[in-house]
């Protein structure tokens, strides 16, 4: 497995960020295991800008939008996704799936005191046994954000359960995207999102500068209005 690489920054501005309470939890932090300590797992900035901004970008204030996200961990990545949809003036939610109960314990708290817990709609399994239920009571959805096991086998079962009931427009955002891992290991994020990319007709940009260990945001379009 390759040395560790970190893409989180903290010498920035906490204005920046679009909800107050996550700037209250990275104030004073300076290195990775502050970070983890006050926010957990999450991808920080400038992950949380580039996730905020696309869905700004994205979202359709015409309809109900439903925002899928696997892997909460204590909620911060959530609270962006759920304060995109507020500043959009869409109306919705976001369904998100997270594994660990001390986690999920953790993330009610912090949607609550970021004032966004009336958005979120938090299930609390694995994925496995979650996300098929999930997507058997939408129609339909134009984003999400897996973010759970990044093991190779378990990228592919979230992406290929979610993959039908995908929008032709609809964006997916991958973390921890960069080639960890050397020969006969598991391939992890990066193996599975190369597979996805032979096996699907779509669109993938990779953002190496984003996120800590492993670094790496992937944005995957399922069709592009510029398709022939």
């Amino acid at each position: 497995m390759k040395p560790p690489i970190y893409h989180r920054m903290f010498d920035y501005n906490r204005n920046l960020l679009p909800n107050q309470y996550l700037a209250e939890l990275e104030d004073g932090v300076t290195t990775i295991e502050e970070a983890k300590q006050r926010s957990g797992l999450t991808i920080g900035y400038p992950g949380w800008g580039v996730i905020y901004h696309i869905l700004l970008s994205h979202l359709d204030r015409d309809r109900e939008e439903i925002l899928i996200e696997t892997g909460t961990n204590q909620g911060c990545t959530t609270i962006i996704l759920a304060q995109a949809l507020i500043d959009s003036g869409c109306k919705g939610k976001v369904i998100t799936v997270e594994l660990d109960e001390k986690n999920a314990d953790i993330a009610e708290k912090n949607f609550h005191r970021a004032g966004v817990s009336d958005r979120i709609d938090l299930r609390i399994g694995n994925s496995h046994d979650i996300l098929p239920g999930i997507t058997n009571e939408i129609d339909s959805v134009r984003f999400a954000f897996l973010d759970a096991s990044h093991i190779y086998s378990d990228v592919l079962f979230e992406f290929e359960t979610i993959y039908p009931v995908l929008k032709n427009d609809a964006l997916l955002i991958f973390d921890n995207t960069y080639e960890i891992s050397d020969p006969g290991e598991d391939m992890y994020v990066h193996g599975a999102l190369k597979k996805i990319k032979q096996k699907y007709s779509v669109d993938l940009i990779n953002l190496e500068k984003v996120s800590w260990f492993t670094p790496g945001l992937a944005v995957l379009q399922k069709n592009s209005s510029f398709d022939s």
